[in-house]
């Protein structure tokens, strides 16, 4: 499943809203705008502008943390607009930069929802691989990642979750951070009496925000 906005006209972008003629403005901040609700529970907050470049400003810094719903920013030329995961070109959808996500005020736990930032995370059904390529590891918390790039992974949606204390994490707040939620190691620590070998090479592992445990991908 990707979050990526199906095109539903309604309306003749740059000229009419609903009737009335629509000028644009030089700024979307407290600017008019409006809002169109589909039978489908779809939802979008149309604003007119007069460039492409305040349009972008303005959705770089919207967030929008609820599947479909949609910020759609008109300009005399063509139209933008940003939903869960990109800033897109409405005519077609097609990808214009995937958008940056503002984290919460404070680290909150979600078994759904990213602990940083908020935002859902789909489960991922055969998608991802083990980093550690030892067939006899078997270690019970081993840490899977995505077989997909970073970009991939975001754009679909998915992420992981604490092998602890079950709270969601989005790959968007990692990438953002590099390093920060980050650790190496050459296995995990085995229960008493567990003889099974730990993998040789190191792997990487993101760990939760609330915890610092390592996280693994939701995939439930």
């Amino acid at each position: 499943m990707w979050w990526r906005r199906r095109r539903q006209p309604t309306y003749e972008p740059g000229t009419r809203a609903y009737g009335e003629w629509r000028p644009y403005a030089d700024t979307v901040e407290g600017g008019s705008f409006v809002v169109d609700r589909k039978d489908n529970g779809q939802i979008y907050e149309v604003y007119w502008v007069k460039t492409e470049a305040v349009a972008l400003e303005y959705l770089r810094r919207r967030d929008v943390r609820l599947e479909g719903f949609y910020v759609i920013v008109e300009t005399p030329f063509r139209n933008l607009g940003r939903d869960m995961v990109m800033i897109f070109d409405e005519a077609d959808g097609a990808l214009l930069e995937i958008a940056e996500r503002t984290p919460l005020p404070e680290l909150t736990a979600s078994p759904t929802h990213c602990a940083r930032c908020g935002y859902p995370i789909l489960p991922a059904i055969s998608h991802f691989k083990f980093p550690c390529d030892d067939p006899d590891c078997g270690h019970p918390w081993h840490t899977a990642d995505f077989a997909q790039t970073a970009d991939e992974v975001i754009l679909a949606g998915w992420g992981y979750r604490c092998t602890k204390c079950r709270s969601a994490a989005c790959r968007a707040c990692y990438e953002a951070t590099g390093s920060e939620n980050q650790a190496t190691t050459h296995g995990f620590l085995l229960e008493p009496g567990d003889e099974r070998p730990h993998p040789a090479d190191e792997i990487m592992l993101r760990l939760c925000w609330i915890c610092r445990s390592p996280v693994t991908v939701f995939d439930e």
